[in-house]
């Protein structure tokens, strides 16, 4: 409790009020100021310039090079929109996109939970060996691995007995799988159960409590701020996440928005400002997100990764 305080608290920052008093401290201030103002004009051009696309007319795309619509009209606006949401099936692709997300997260929470909880409490032989190499696989490229997942995707569970492999691929369980395969999230949770007072954990076994009521009524209430963290960064995960369901869902009907927006490309339908407006309708959900739980976020950051 002292740990999650500890991080409650206001940063002190990089620069203190008192250096502000001086030229050296004001000179950094705006330094940083001007810095961070050019690396934000850099990151939300191309975000407005795509949304301000998504706003103009079919015509004027082709007729004019301008940033910025020359008429701006509720009626263009509405039309793209409803065009955008048709063309990218956006009903259809937004709840396969919402089940694989809230599904990989449970999923994700419980798996990794587990993990951390045995890594951090029981620690069986060979702890220290299998840390290193969850920690090891974090080193390992995602392109790396992408064949041999295919592969055990096909034949799942991957053993010699063909009798009892199954192809999985053209499903949601890959998606659910991978998300629950974080390296990064077993860590933070074997950080967070570490800073968990023993006698807690030694209160509730003196009481008959096994190893699951601990995990439930203990570590996971006292692990909040990493639970949320971990929720919210795994939720988000499908509404960007391209490559993955493009590789493994061939069937239209299952497809993510990410992939939907992509296959738009072959439409001759589509036009670019149509395309443009997919493009911001399908990163709203992660926007939201992020905007709703931010504070979660940070405070997850900060006491998943504070070891005592």
């Amino acid at each position: 409790m002292k740990t999650l305080k500890r991080f409650s608290e206001k940063p002190a920052g990089v620069i203190n009020p008192s250096d502000l008093k001086t030229f050296k401290g004001q000179f950094v201030y705006w330094l940083f100021m001007a810095i961070l103002i050019v690396l934000s004009i850099v990151c939300l051009v191309p975000a407005i310039w795509t949304l301000c696309t998504g706003f103009k007319t079919s015509q004027e795309i082709y007729q004019s090079a301008s940033f910025f619509p020359k008429s701006l009209s509720w009626e263009t606006i509405k039309q793209n929109i409803a065009d955008a949401w048709f063309y990218m099936d956006g009903t259809r692709t937004s709840i396969n996109t919402l089940i694989i997300s809230v599904a990989g997260t449970i999923v994700c929470v419980l798996v990794d939970g587990f993990g951390g909880y045995v890594l951090s409490r029981l620690k069986p032989k060979g702890t220290k060996l299998v840390f290193i190499l969850i920690v090891w696989t974090m080193m390992i490229p995602g392109q790396i691995r992408m064949v041999p997942l295919y592969i055990s995707y096909m034949n799942w569970p991957f053993v010699v007995d063909t009798s009892w492999q199954v192809n999985i691929l053209n499903t949601y369980w890959p998606m659910i799988l991978m998300a629950a395969t974080s390296a990064f999230t077993v860590i933070l949770f074997k950080n967070s159960f570490d800073a968990v007072s023993i006698s807690l954990v030694e209160a509730a076994k003196l009481d008959g409590a096994g190893d699951m009521q601990i995990f439930f009524k203990i570590m996971i209430p006292l692990s909040m701020p990493i639970v949320i963290f971990t929720s919210i960064g795994t939720m988000r995960g499908p509404w960007s996440d391209f490559f993955n369901p493009f590789l493994i869902l061939q069937d239209a009907t299952k497809w993510t928005m990410p992939v939907s927006i992509f296959s738009m490309q072959t439409d001759p339908k589509v036009k670019m400002n149509i395309y443009m407006l997919a493009l911001i309708i399908s990163s709203v959900p992660g926007l939201l997100i992020f905007a709703l739980f931010q504070k979660y976020i940070m405070g997850g950051i900060n006491v998943g990764g504070v070891k005592g």
